[in-house]
């Protein structure tokens, strides 16, 4: 049994880096598309407003960079039932993202055109959902006009067909 034990723990220690435990790898940040590295400068919280059964509301939406900088991760409506992420990153060099949506599907978006400030990306795929029928969002536009102001534009599909676009005004939240 002492043999067995002194085995499994020699087996074990040779897997546990030192390193690792203290944080020692250092590994250069990812850099990725011009939009994706533009999208990271969104990195924060941002505040706005948009308009919700013909009525205008506030909303937020947060941003920031994980894995080494290879996503970005957008919160809209943080801490609401309507709280939805998509995680955004390069596909072989060009931006793709993935939509968590509340409507319980998952559209997957590719980047369509883009200039300094401007992003659209456009529906791929899905899934759980089917693009004929099921209600989903279509297609995003940022219009980044400076480093605290923002426009997006979120084109939701139904039956197959644009049914509407939910434009959001977002200022950069001050610390």
């Amino acid at each position: 049994m002492l043999t067995v034990l002194l085995f499994s723990s020699v087996i074990i220690s040779s897997y546990a880096d030192p390193s690792d435990q203290k944080g020692d790898h250092h590994m250069a940040p990812v850099t990725g598309s011009k939009e994706l590295e533009k999208l990271k400068t969104l990195a924060g919280t941002w505040q706005g407003t948009t308009v919700m059964d013909g009525k205008e509301v506030p909303a937020s939406v947060m941003y920031k960079t994980s894995s080494n900088g290879s996503i970005v991760v957008e919160t809209l409506f943080p801490g609401t039932p309507h709280e939805m992420v998509s995680v955004y990153y390069d596909e072989n060099g060009k931006l793709g993202m993935t939509h968590y949506c509340a409507m319980d599907n998952q559209p997957h978006l590719t980047l369509e055109t883009s200039s300094d400030n401007e992003i659209d990306l456009v529906f791929a795929n899905g899934t759980n959902l089917n693009p004929a029928k099921d209600g989903y969002m279509h297609d995003v536009s940022f219009d980044i006009k400076d480093n605290n102001n923002m426009v997006q534009e979120w084109t939701s599909y139904e039956n197959g067909k644009e049914k509407e676009v939910a434009t959001f005004t977002f200022s950069r939240a001050q610390q």
